[in-house]
């Protein structure tokens, strides 16, 4: 029976280790920083992004040198991008695929020479220059080209007493191509609207698009939503939308009930621009379950405890197996003893 015990307490005080978050110590040792080599045609020197006057038809070279700042050694990915704008309106740069939208002139991507992505590995305190070949169109345009050259590293992971978070670091250094001083204006249009849910809220997101190859910064949206006999007020600025680019905006709504909203929204930004649209939308009663689906926090079935209790029995039923089996067979030992002294 002391031996079952034993064995008992030993897988007892093992259990709590199948359940305890592996501690990963963070060295805080990995980092980097990066820095743009602007060339003889860049427009305003004090800034650090390549803001560029081309020629038709010349190269162009995208200079960048990569610092490693860590007391390890680093990879790091650079890329050249488009820009896009995201659905919060901001405008990105980190999307490898993202391609413009309706643009009559080329994509940076498209203008590049050779790969648009390389990769570094940077011992302690070593810098590389990484640099990109880009080919201007082959005659002058009106507007922008704008992209991006993204860097991307996984640098130390933060420290936690139970969690191991692995950091990315990710710098960009704009690229706006210019030809012609021509002034464009944004053409903005809102084509769509849909029920949606963002974050736990829900509400209506705006299909709004800009098909002009110029960017509009410091944007400021004013919207007024009517639903029956509610008004809805809502606003937001410091956005930014990119050239020849499609997003989704999103406008939360807290009573969000079926029915029919009509929405005029008002966007505003530099130079006098400003436009505003008006659109109707049915949501029914179909359209706020689903978005209500999407609210709802995603259940997770935890079987971990449930594989632990199956190895408990099991690992119990194997113990009082094998107690049964030695006591039995030393039961039998000591008859057959007892057996032989009579004889």
């Amino acid at each position: 029976m002391k031996k079952l015990i034993v064995f008992l307490s030993m897988f007892i005080f093992a259990i709590p280790l199948f359940n305890q978050t592996t501690k990963v110590e963070a060295a805080g040792d990995k980092s980097y920083s990066i820095q743009s080599v602007l060339p003889d045609n860049q427009i305003d020197k004090d800034e650090s992004y390549f803001d560029l006057k081309v020629e038709p038809n010349k190269d162009q070279t995208l200079k960048i040198i990569i610092f490693n700042t860590g007391s390890k050694s680093i990879k790091v990915t650079a890329e050249v991008n488009n820009a896009y704008t995201a659905d919060s309106a901001t405008i990105g740069y980190d999307k490898y695929n993202k391609s413009t939208y309706k643009s009559d002139l080329p994509e940076l991507s498209s203008l590049v020479e050779g790969s648009r992505k390389q990769t570094v590995n940077l011992k302690a305190g070593e810098s590389k220059e990484v640099s990109f070949k880009v080919k201007s169109p082959n005659k002058e345009y009106k507007g922008i080209i704008l992209g991006g050259v993204t860097t991307i590293a996984n640098v130390s992971p933060t420290k936690s007493k139970n969690l191991n978070i692995q950091n990315q670091v990710r710098y960009v250094k704009g690229v706006v191509l210019r030809s012609k001083d021509d002034a464009v204006n944004p053409d903005m249009h809102l084509t769509d609207a849909f029920p949606k849910a963002v974050s736990g809220s829900k509400g209506i997101a705006f299909t709004m698009d800009n098909t002009a190859p110029i960017n509009i910064n410091n944007v400021k949206l004013k919207s007024r939503i009517k639903h029956g006999s509610k008004t809805l007020n809502y606003h937001a600025k410091n956005l930014q939308i990119a050239p020849n680019s499609k997003f989704n905006y999103f406008i939360p709504i807290d009573d969000f009930t079926a029915g029919t909203y009509k929405a005029k929204i008002t966007l505003t930004g530099k130079n006098g621009f400003k436009q505003t649209f008006t659109k109707t939308i049915s949501v029914s009663k179909t359209d706020v379950k689903e978005v209500q689906k999407q609210t709802e926090p995603v259940r997770q079935n935890n079987h971990q405890w449930i594989i632990i209790l199956v190895g408990i029995i099991i690992l119990v039923i194997v113990a009082v197996w094998m107690y049964l089996y030695y006591s039995q067979r030393n039961s039998d030992s000591k008859h057959g003893k007892s057996t032989r002294r009579r004889k």
